[in-house]
């Protein structure tokens, strides 16, 4: 055994017993109680890593140490096995077919394409979504850059490049291979038990760049029952994992087909008889086909009349038992949009579950505050803003009694010292009135039992609105009491994996976040008791 390795394995053994010892506590106490662990102090390497990874840890939390620097960290490695050894398998809950499968699983099946009779019809598409330089596509390498999303790329481009695996997902077979490729991939490498498969029941559309050659020969039924059988024969193999298919629908006006609908409503409409359908002809599907769920981009859809083409399928959809999930305080033109788009969707829709929800969670004068300071730069410099730019769009949404002011701060015209103490009180009586609103909103969600699944690494890569991963309300949310569920959307294309995530949340509050409350958080047990017969059953088990 290589010496890092054993390193790694001390570490992990030292890990276990302290957690189990101490139920879960918070990663600060358990390092500081490692720091003490007879084993370790005898082992100078391991006790100088410890070391160095709570100064890391430490240094995370004040802005000098970013996240990839402690992920990559020994510690780091122990705690992945500790997290993939547990004996309870996760429950990913927001999960996306065409954003989780490998390059690996892509590239023969886009070879063939690619070297088939309609060779210079997926060429241009790929060139029209990825570029020029995205072609020649000779290896898994090249698919697998094509497929990632790149640092400084946001919610738009991600949307853009989740095209190519849509690609191969034209026939009945090439599901089931997904869907089981997509649990073994999840269950060997991240210990996940339960898949929360969000896809696309139909996939014509209007849009230019989402239209895919070969799909006219795909059904409804052929998708579904597809995934089904892809995941039940990795259900034959390990008989405890399940599933649920939640078929998604993109909430944009113009993703529909609209060569055979005259509107969005019709179309889904249409969709939704077809899913009732299904289970009619297939009874066996009721189980896992029991929820839908709404997606895309939100920035332009927030007002009431937005959420009516909609709201009558959905309404059908619910008297036959289905529960409603949607996509929403995700992105937004301005904060007080993104947390009307959930307030509506509660009311409108009358959601069960909340996915994303980060309209709900930032603070809004943390938030505003930022927001000043960097127009004050900017007007200080004589730099006007941008109409298409954030600042423009909150300032102008802001409620002022001089807009002479505003009108200054957008031209870029320097403001007097009185004019800035009008324009922080602006800002200041901005932000209370959206907190208040904020909360107003998770109250009720709370109240009602809205479930929200958190997805940290998709909400800081996409939409830019908090700092740093220890910026995420997880854990406020925890505090307030939101059910909460974790899931990586498009793991592949963000480049993370569940595990991962469980070791940002960790990291991002290693005060107040307890071990075993993430556990029981992504695992949905709520015996707790268990819980600390598990942690202590994982001892014996591993020192075997």
């Amino acid at each position: 055994m290589f010496k890092k390795d054993k390193a790694i394995k001390d570490i992990k053994l030292a890990l276990i017993d302290i957690i189990s010892e101490t139920n879960g506590i918070t990663i600060n106490d358990t390092l500081e109680l490692l720091s003490f662990y007879p084993t370790l102090k005898k082992n100078q390497t391991v006790e100088k890593s410890l070391a160095e990874f709570r100064k890391l840890l430490n240094g995370f939390q004040s802005n000098e140490v970013d996240i990839s620097t402690l992920l990559g960290h020994p510690f780091s490695e122990a705690f992945f096995e500790f997290f993939k050894e547990f004996p309870l398998p996760y429950h990913e809950e927001h999960i996306h077919l065409t954003g989780s499968l490998s390059a690996e699983f892509i590239y023969p099946r886009l070879k063939k394409l690619l070297e088939g009779a309609d060779k210079k019809i997926y060429e241009e598409k790929i060139t029209q979504v990825y570029g020029q330089d995205s072609l020649p596509i000779n290896s898994v390498e090249d698919v697998d850059k094509l497929i990632r999303l790149k640092d400084g790329e946001l919610f738009k481009t991600y949307l853009k490049i989740l095209y190519l695996p849509k690609l191969i997902l034209t026939d009945k077979q090439t599901h089931v291979d997904a869907a089981y490729h997509m649990a073994s991939e999840l269950y060997n490498k991240y210990n996940v038990g339960k898949i929360r498969l969000k896809f696309t029941l139909s996939r014509s559309t209007g849009l230019a760049d989402e239209q895919i050659p070969g799909l006219d020969k795909l059904t409804e039924d052929d998708v579904v029952l597809g995934l089904y059988e892809g995941f039940m024969k990795f259900k034959s193999e390990k008989p405890f994992f399940n599933f649920i298919l939640s078929p998604s629908f993109r909430k944009e006006p113009t993703f529909f087909d609209q060569n055979n609908y005259e509107s969005k409503q019709e179309h889904f409409e249409d969709q939704v008889i077809s899913i009732l359908d299904v289970i009619k002809k297939y009874p066996f599907l009721s189980d896992v086909l029991s929820e839908v769920d709404t997606v895309g981009d939100e920035r332009e859809l927030y007002r009431k009349k937005h959420f009516m083409e909609m709201k009558p399928g959905l309404r059908r959809l619910q008297f036959q038992g289905f529960r409603i999930r949607s996509h929403h305080g995700e992105t937004w033109k301005i904060l007080r949009l993104g947390v009307q788009a959930v307030d509506n969707a509660l009311n409108i829709w009358h959601i069960d579950t909340l996915e994303h929800g980060l309209s709900l969670g930032i603070n809004p004068n943390y938030y505003f505050h930022r927001l000043y300071q960097r127009i004050m730069d900017m007007n200080k410099a004589g730099i006007s803003l941008k109409p298409e730019s954030s600042e423009y769009a909150e300032i102008m949404d802001m409620e002022w009694r001089d807009e002479e002011i505003r009108d200054k701060i957008v031209q870029g015209l320097p403001l007097s010292e009185a004019e800035n103490v009008k324009f922080l009180k602006t800002k200041f009586h901005t932000a209370r009135e959206i907190e208040h609103y904020q909360h107003d909103v998770l109250n009720r969600m709370i109240n009602k039992k809205v479930s929200l699944v958190a997805l940290p690494s998709s909400n800081l890569k996409l939409t830019n609105c908090f700092p740093d991963y220890k910026d995420h309300p997880f854990s406020w949310w925890e505090k307030k009491g939101v059910q909460l569920g974790i899931g990586t959307d498009n793991y592949i294309t963000l480049s993370t994996n569940y595990i991962q995530e469980l070791l940002i949340l960790l990291y991002s509050n290693p005060t107040t976040l307890k071990i075993m409350k993430l556990l029981m958080v992504a695992t949905r047990e709520t015996r707790r008791p268990y819980m600390s017969h598990l942690l202590w059953e994982m001892r014996k088990t591993i020192r075997e």
